[in-house]
């Protein structure tokens, strides 16, 4: 989960903003835990217009996946993951693949668009681990 101040909250910016929106300077995340950087599409009076959306869990990607039916396309999803995941020791955002569920719900299968793979929540599994529920797969015209 994402959280906020309200230090941060960019007061004015009210009249930049659709109804029922706020504007932040920044939010914050306190578990380092990944999460999805995700550029969507809309269409407003025959213009295609962009947002990035900030999406804190696989549950909420799945969520925002289904608004595709009401005029909203995805065009890229990106795995942001803490330095442990990646063995990095660093931030990093990568281009999604897919990700894919262990039968047992219990472990999560991230394959980035090079073909590496992450685990979560143990960021090594032994070779005998499978992931047979394919969660989200990147559509083709959801460029590389």
């Amino acid at each position: 989960m994402f959280v906020t101040n309200r230090q941060a909250e960019a007061k004015g910016s009210q009249v930049m903003l659709e109804p029922g929106h706020q504007g932040w300077h920044f939010v914050q995340q306190h578990l380092m835990s990944p999460w999805f950087h995700t550029t969507i599409a809309r269409c407003e009076d025959g213009l295609e217009i962009l947002d990035v959306v900030f999406v804190d869990s696989l549950q909420a990607l799945t969520s925002l996946l289904e608004l595709t039916e009401v005029g909203v396309q995805v065009k890229s999803v990106q795995l942001v993951s803490p330095g442990w995941l990646n063995g990095s020791g660093d931030w990093r955002m990568e281009r999604l693949l897919e990700v894919a569920r262990s039968p047992d719900g219990a472990s999560l299968r991230y394959t980035l668009i090079d073909g590496r793979h992450y685990y979560f929540p143990e960021a090594q599994l032994g070779s005998s681990a499978t992931f047979s529920e394919l969660v989200f797969r990147c559509r083709q015209d959801e460029g590389a």
